[in-house]
């Protein structure tokens, strides 16, 4: 096995699998019908970015366990929630 030069590299393998834990949890939001959630990969961790119209509800029960049970089930252990609101192109 040849390990990359660059020790900041990340194998490709390890990319598309967090590419997939990243879809399913999205996936699962949008069921819960959070359209315009994103997932940031962070290891363990999954940061939520969520408009600022979303945040209040999506960390209140019973959405809250709901959310929770999402992301952890595309293999996430925690789940942080990033204040800064997303923005859209134009949002400034």
């Amino acid at each position: 096995m040849t390990l990359p030069t660059d020790p900041l590299a990340v194998p490709d393998d390890h990319v598309a699998d967090d590419a997939v834990q990243v879809e399913a949890a999205e996936s699962e939001l949008r069921r819960l019908g959070l359209e315009e959630i994103r997932v940031r990969h962070h290891g363990d961790l999954a940061r939520l970015e969520a408009p600022h119209r979303d945040l209040a509800s999506m960390t209140a029960e019973p959405l809250r366990g709901e959310v929770l049970r999402a992301v952890r089930s595309a293999g996430f252990r925690s789940v942080a929630v990033d204040l800064e609101p997303v923005t859209g192109p134009g949002d400034g």
